[in-house]
C-alpha cells in the first residue's frame, strides 16, 4: 500500500457543511443534541445523589465531589452482553446473500509471470514512505498520471497531484510515520498486470494538523488492508500503480489521538457501493474497473480536457 487515500484531506464542501451547522460553542447541531440530553441526565443524577446524601445549603462543599462522581459514571464503557446460545431468529429471517456471482469474474488471464509484484509493492512503499529519500521522485516513478486512489467513506482521489497532496499532508501530520507491510499476495501476469493485496500496520506521532483535527502530540498505531492494481507503463516501461482501494481503522486512530469524533470532518454516510457481482477491477490488457470508479475516472478525464482547452 502506498497511496493512503483514507487519510487524505476531506472534500471542501463537507468541511463547509460541518462549519455552517455548528453552534457558537463550536459543536455541530447534531452533536449538541446528545450533549444536551446527556447534560440533563447528568444533572438528574447529581440532584438524586444530592438528595440521598442530604446536601443542603450548609453542605455545598460536597457538590464538586458529587459532580465528579457523576461525570466519571457517565464515561464508563457500555456494558458487554453475553453472546446468544442459539442462532438469532432475526438473523435467519433476514434477506440472504449469495456472492457466487462474483467468482467467474475473478479469473486471471494466462500469461508470463516473471515480474516480482510483491517485491515492487514493498520497495515502492519504502521509497515513498519509509526511507526518507526523494519522495517526489518516488511518486513520479511509481504512480501513473491518472492514478485512482479509493479510501474509506467512499472517498476517491484521482491523479498524481491529488496523491502528492495527500502524501505530504500525512507526512506533516505524522513526521515519523512508518508503514509496515505485514504480508502480500499478487495474482496476474506480465502482460495484463497484477492485482495485489497487502495488510499493513502504520504508526507515528501526531505532531502536525491531520485530516481529523489539530496536532495532539500523541503516538498512534493503526491497521488496514489495501488492494493495488499495477501495470507496466507502455510509454516508459516502468511498472506503476494504476489504482488502489484501501481501508484503514480510522476509528482506532481517532480514539488514540484523543479527538472528538463529532468534530472530525467526515461524510454523513459511507457512500462506498456494495460492488455485488462486480470486482473492483477485472484484470486484462485494458482493465475493466467497477462502474462506480469508472465514472470518477471519466469525470477526471473531462476535467483534464477542459483545463487543456482553457475552459
Amino acid at each position: 500500500m502506498v497511496g493512503r487515500s483514507d487519510l487524505t484531506t476531506p472534500l471542501a464542501h463537507e468541511e463547509e457543511k460541518h462549519r455552517s451547522a455548528r453552534t457558537p460553542l463550536g459543536l455541530s447541531a447534531a452533536a449538541l443534541l446528545p450533549l444536551v440530553f446527556a447534560s440533563g441526565l447528568l444533572m438528574g443524577s447529581v440532584v438524586s445523589v444530592a438528595v440521598v446524601m442530604g446536601v443542603s445549603a450548609q453542605r455545598t462543599d460536597a457538590l464538586p465531589t458529587v459532580l465528579a462522581a457523576a461525570a466519571l459514571a457517565a464515561l464508563e464503557p457500555y456494558p458487554m452482553v453475553s453472546p446468544p446460545m442459539e442462532v438469532p431468529v432475526e438473523y435467519t429471517a433476514a434477506k440472504p446473500l449469495d456472492n457466487a456471482c462474483l467468482i467467474k469474474k475473478l479469473a486471471i488471464p494466462e500469461g508470463p509471470q516473471t515480474f516480482d509484484a510483491c517485491g515492487f509493492v514493498v520497495r515502492s512503499t519504502d521509497e515513498v514512505w519509509n526511507l526518507r529519500g526523494d519522495v517526489d521522485a518516488a511518486i513520479e516513478k511509481y504512480f501513473h498520471e491518472d492514478y485512482l486512489n479509493a479510501g474509506s467513506w467512499g472517498k476517491r482521489a484521482i491523479g498524481k497531484k491529488a496523491l502528492r497532496e495527500g502524501v505530504l499532508a500525512e507526512m506533516r501530520a505524522f513526521p515519523d510515520i512508518q508503514i509496515h507491510i505485514t504480508d502480500c499476495v499478487c495474482k496476474g501476469n506480465d502482460n495484463d498486470g497484477y492485482k495485489c493485496a497487502m495488510p499493513d500496520v502504520l504508526d507515528g506521532t501526531n505532531l502536525g494538523p491531520s485530516a481529523y483535527g489539530p496536532a495532539t502530540g500523541r503516538y498512534a498505531r493503526w491497521t488496514g488492508m489495501v488492494e493495488s492494481l499495477i501495470q507496466k507503463n507502455a510509454a516508459t516501461g516502468q511498472w506503476q500503480y494504476i489504482a488502489e482501494w484501501g481501508v484503514h481503522d480510522e476509528w482506532a486512530l481517532i480514539q488514540q489521538l484523543g479527538l472528538d469524533f463529532n468534530r472530525v470532518p467526515h461524510p454523513a454516510t459511507n457512500d462506498e457501493p456494495l460492488h455485488d457481482c462486480s470486482p473492483l477491477v477485472q484484470i486484462g490488457a485494458d482493465p475493466v474497473i467497477d462502474k462506480f470508479d469508472l465514472n470518477r475516472l471519466n469525470e477526471h478525464e473531462d476535467a483534464k480536457s477542459k483545463a487543456l482547452s482553457g475552459h
